[in-house]
């Protein structure tokens, strides 16, 4: 969770200057605006500080914007601070909001949770969205005292009811967890909704994963791909991804393999593990994009290097292969032993026949029954044969001792990890589902 940013506050303070409204065209205030909205800050500046001067609040609390965001002069907090306490003593609510994060976030005034909720608290009492929802997420933070879950899920759904997108991101995070309540799948599709629809990238994600999988809405692709699309537009890297993965596999959008890589290159830019391996896999295959050895390990290993169980199995079979790196088996075991220590089947299978020929890893009849029994019980089903032919040649004893070491195996570990929805391995299309 976020507190609101200075960023769209100059928006929201429209609803709270109702001078802005009423005053005469050719008010300092006024034409301050009119500068500002032609991006003429210091002429903004010029008009609204003199004003400012004389005690004006709405004045006070735009001088403190220009200087908070560095608007036609240096950015600079303490100055800020300034306009924004003269404006804030004399009850503005939005001058007040944004006192609280110079609080909160410290470095232009020193750092304090009272001093801010004391300031977000004066706010929300006179009904300003933004400040209720920074109270709300202070308290669930337990960044106040007394902490009251209740009475900032109150101050959420108030917020949220008058549009404050970011308490109804919060709203359907709760929702969807079951944080504070039950958990309400199709209550948070709907605070979702209305968050996404004021731009909100999170939101946006998070309702597009909904329409994928069908989780309080209907299953719809193509609204999942434009949800998705709108948040990948803006940066959001698991947004990029899930695009990508939906051109890759033609799912509520045309297949397209190049527009799968773009996306899948933008995300993995960020550091998106799963889309550094989509994009590796794709340049593995020649897809999209021309076929590319090196830059393709290149990119599985910086996944791998995260604990991408998928990451770390493909690039251990580009070590056994020498895909445009050294054929290196010790190197290539290490790698699917630690996709296979994560659950991942292919992984399991692989180092099974590892063990079985004693090649990177000991030679370990027992062990290599372990990881065919595990392999298949996550899925694997070319495992089932080669725990056959291996079973053959091993006594009974060893095999209840493989069977026994892989049921404890499973306790411990449990489930097996996701492969964030690209399921490919080296050279082969796997079966895969979506994020």
């Amino acid at each position: 969770m976020k507190l609101t940013t200075f960023q769209g506050l100059l928006v929201a303070a429209l609803c709270s200057l109702p001078l802005l409204l009423t005053s005469g065209c050719a008010s300092p205030i006024h034409e301050g605006w009119r500068a500002y909205d032609h991006g003429d800050y210091s002429a903004a500046l010029a008009q609204w500080k003199p004003v400012a001067d004389q005690g004006d609040r709405d004045a006070q609390y735009l001088v403190g914007v220009i200087y908070d965001e560095g608007r036609g002069v240096a950015k600079d907090g303490k100055e800020a601070a300034k306009w924004y306490r003269l404006a804030a003593e004399q009850g503005h609510a939005a001058a007040q909001n944004n006192l609280g994060l110079l609080y909160y976030d410290g470095g232009a005034l020193a750092q304090s949770f009272s001093e801010s909720a004391r300031w977000f608290r004066a706010s929300a009492k006179q009904g300003f969205a933004p400040a209720k929802n920074n109270l709300a997420q202070m308290v669930l933070l337990g960044e106040t005292q007394p902490s009251d879950r209740e009475d900032a899920l109150k101050l959420l759904r108030s917020a949220a009811t008058q549009g404050d997108a970011k308490a109804q991101t919060t709203l359907g995070i709760m929702a969807q967890d079951g944080i504070g309540a039950a958990l309400n799948p199709s209550e948070a599709a709907r605070w979702f909704r209305m968050s996404a629809e004021q731009g909100v990238a999170s939101a946006q994600s998070a309702l597009g994963v909904k329409y994928f999988i069908g989780d309080g809405v209907a299953g719809n692709n193509a609204l999942a791909f434009k949800w998705c699309r709108r948040a990948a537009e803006q940066g959001l890297a698991d947004a990029q991804f899930l695009v990508a993965w939906m051109y890759r596999h033609g799912k509520g959008v045309e297949h397209d393999d190049g527009a799968a890589a773009t996306w899948f290159q933008r995300a993995a830019e960020q550091g998106h593990a799963a889309a550094q391996t989509g994009l590796g896999l794709m340049l593995f295959e020649g897809a999209g994009v021309p076929r590319d050895d090196r830059q393709a390990a290149r990119w599985m290993e910086l996944a791998a290097v995260q604990g991408f169980a998928l990451a770390q199995h493909n690039l251990g079979l580009a070590y056994m292969k020498g895909r445009d790196v050294r054929a290196d088996i010790d190197t290539a075991a290490k790698w699917i032993q630690l996709a296979a220590h994560q659950g991942l089947a292919a992984a399991e299978e692989k180092l099974g026949s590892l063990h079985e020929l004693g090649r990177g890893v000991g030679r370990d009849e027992v062990a290599a029954y372990m990881w065919y029994s595990l392999a298949l019980s996550h899925g694997q089903a070319s495992a089932e044969g080669r725990r056959a032919e291996l079973a053959k040649r091993m006594s009974a004893m060893d095999v209840a001792h493989g069977v026994e070491l892989s049921r404890m195996w499973q306790d411990n570990i449990g489930s097996p990890v996701k492969t964030g929805g690209e399921g490919l391995a080296l050279g082969a299309r796997a079966s895969s589902a979506g994020r």
